[in-house]
């Protein structure tokens, strides 16, 4: 994207006189979507968390357990200020899903950060990649194995030359990638796959050619026969097409696979690169930037692992740092501010950021082409259907591009994020949060203006009339919202009650005239927003001396 900071990896008017008229709405699933046919979100109700005073760049579920690699020194409870309370934490720690409460039998220390984990197939042991040359004091050169019994490293001691980015583990494999040129000593260029276990390392024959830029992740398909590769490399065995910022790659011989997807996302170079890839077993997902000449994606797209083709391609503007796909919805990490060719939110001015969104899991339309903004487009291409859940972010300042959310993962009931940021919906929460689903979950998400800061106005045009304007009032995590404009008193009934069910963007501004009031009296008015859980945001009372 042009105008926002580069990515850490480089560093309805609705108007009435005597009523209020509707105008067409869409459907759009939240925790209690209308349209049945669209699935439920999580709620955006802020769990407490452990808090962490740096970065998180990956979280691992494992039962009731939640692993965390990153860059930070320290953890703290949920409600703790920065500076109080801290527990000594080198990089990474683990804490209770159900809970968020830190586990203190865990605390293995990093001596740099950890950007990667992948679980093995019995869940016994943690693969980790990164920066890190030691764990406990030993040397473990940027590739490492935690045993989760214990909290310990075993004796699995790749050797990478450079920082690894990325680990995806098999029962016969453990596959990294990376900004590295060799591995135990042998040449391998930002790919290389090594014996699993804790028995040493012995280096697997996996070497494909890798130019250009490196690789930020890779993910392994179910059978553990194929990976994937993403990153800004231009080429991989010598063709860019497939291997330009993407590679399906046979984990035999390393060869080429064919990738049709790439024809579509094309991002490499200095100045655009895939970010993330995740895997479902039958479909991967991936999520990229792009900030001059050299790509075609800043949102998600998803794809067949039978074939390499695309299934769909969220097609918003600004970055998408990571992905995270359950059986319905699929989350995504970024600085969304544009997904108008996506069926999404539009562009406003002042820009408007959403750094945690969700779409469904199938295609619902297609991409339009961008003729506003000159953005690269995919006009004509299959997209998914947003969803409303918007949580509202407050970026951080750890690292250089000041972002909010870096990584989201998730299982049936929770879907947690990590990253920068210093609140959610306003809460202090550091690095780290939960959402669960409608049942788990508070639901006291409610309306978001209330008070002074949701202006109701008053005037009176003509004899015996009040009219009265008020902005939309969106909820976080539903699209329904059902407005009701009172006069004189709350025990009253409503002068007027109005329904919107439609995307947050199109709770736009409302008018309404009473009639049939007494010239000279003074009439008091006030608007309240109720959404489907019955949470209720009201705004302030409002006077209007009648002509």
């Amino acid at each position: 994207m042009r105008d926002v900071m580069k990515p850490i990896l480089a560093v309805l008017a609705l108007v009435a006189t005597t009523s209020l008229t509707l105008a067409t709405t869409s459907a759009s699933a939240d925790t209690a979507p209308t349209d049945t046919d669209l699935p439920k979100t999580v709620s955006a109700d802020v769990l407490p968390t452990v808090q962490i005073n740096g970065v998180a760049w990956k979280q691992v579920i494992v039962g009731d357990i939640v692993y965390v690699g990153g860059s930070f020194t320290s953890a703290r409870p949920a409600g703790a200020a920065a500076g109080t309370s801290e527990t000594a934490r080198s990089n990474m720690l683990a804490y209770r899903l159900s809970t968020g409460n830190l586990i203190t039998t865990f605390a293995p220390k990093f001596n740099g950060q950890v950007k990667d984990m992948a679980l093995s197939p019995d869940k016994k042991l943690l693969y980790v990649a990164g920066g890190f040359t030691q764990v406990d004091g030993v040397n473990r050169y940027r590739g490492a194995a935690i045993d989760l019994a214990t909290g310990k490293a075993t004796s699995f001691r790749p050797i990478f030359n450079s920082t690894t980015n990325a680990v995806a583990a098999t029962s016969s494999a453990v596959f990294y990638g990376g900004v590295f040129t060799s591995a135990d000593n042998t040449a391998r260029t930002k790919v290389a796959a090594v014996k699993p276990g804790d028995t040493g390392t012995q280096l697997l024959p996996l070497n494909p050619k890798v130019a250009g830029g490196n690789v930020n992740d890779l993910v392994v398909s179910s059978d553990g026969t194929k990976i994937v590769i993403g990153g800004a490399f231009t080429s991989v065995n010598g063709s860019s097409k497939p291997g330009y910022g993407l590679a399906r790659l046979e984990v035999s011989s390393g060869s080429s696979l064919a990738l049709p997807v790439n024809d579509e996302i094309r991002n490499g170079g200095t100045e655009a690169a895939i970010l993330s890839l995740e895997s479902d077993g039958t479909s991967f997902y991936g999520t990229g930037y792009n900030y001059g000449s050299g790509g075609n994606s800043e949102g998600s797209f998803k794809s067949d692992w039978a074939t390499g083709k695309l299934t769909w391609l969220e097609d918003c503007h600004g970055d998408t740092y990571a992905i995270w796909p359950t059986a319905d919805a699929v989350y995504q990490a970024s600085h969304k501010h544009h997904c108008g060719t996506s069926g999404g939110f539009p562009e406003t001015k002042p820009r408007s950021w959403y750094h945690a969104t969700a779409v469904t899991q199938d295609v619902r339309g297609t991409n339009i082409a961008d003729d506003k903004y000159d953005y690269p487009d995919h006009p004509g291409t299959p997209r998914p259907e947003f969803l409303e859940w918007y949580p509202k972010w407050t970026n951080g300042t750890y690292t250089s591009a000041q972002q909010s959310t870096w990584t989201v993962t998730a299982n049936s009931n929770y879907v947690i994020y990590g990253g920068e940021f210093l609140k959610v919906n306003g809460v202090a929460q550091q690095g780290l949060v939960r959402f669960a689903v409608k049942d788990i979950a508070a639901n006291k998400v409610g309306p978001t203006l209330k008070g002074a800061a949701w202006a109701l106005t008053g005037s009176s045009p003509s004899a015996g009339k009040a009219t009265l304007k008020w902005p939309g009032n969106p909820d976080k995590d539903n699209a329904t919202v059902t407005y009701k404009l009172y006069r004189g008193t709350l025990d009253s009934t409503p002068i007027k009650t109005v329904k919107v069910s439609a995307p947050f963007w199109k709770h736009t501004a409302m008018t309404f005239t009473d009639t049939g009031r007494t010239s000279g009296s003074s009439q008091k008015y006030k608007i309240e927003a109720v959404d489907p859980l019955g949470n209720i945001s009201r705004s302030d009372w409002v006077t209007v001396k009648i002509r």
